[in-house]
């Protein structure tokens, strides 16, 4: 069954690793409690929808 995280969830938990980059994305992973494959996602997912909504409109 899949974990659907909030897109709150999501955009913290990339901030967690942008501060914490020492950890690596293992340690980030296991502090958050989730894996690490997940994280990746949602560092990807984050780019896309931040890029997607500061460039709204400006073509």
């Amino acid at each position: 069954m899949a974990i659907h995280y909030t897109q709150k969830f999501k955009e913290d938990a990339v901030v967690y690793y942008n501060d914490h980059k020492d950890l690596g994305v293992n340690g980030c992973a296991k502090n958050l409690g989730i894996s690490k494959i997940s994280i990746k996602q949602m560092g990807k997912c984050c780019k896309r929808t931040r890029w997607k909504s500061t460039n709204q409109g400006s073509g």
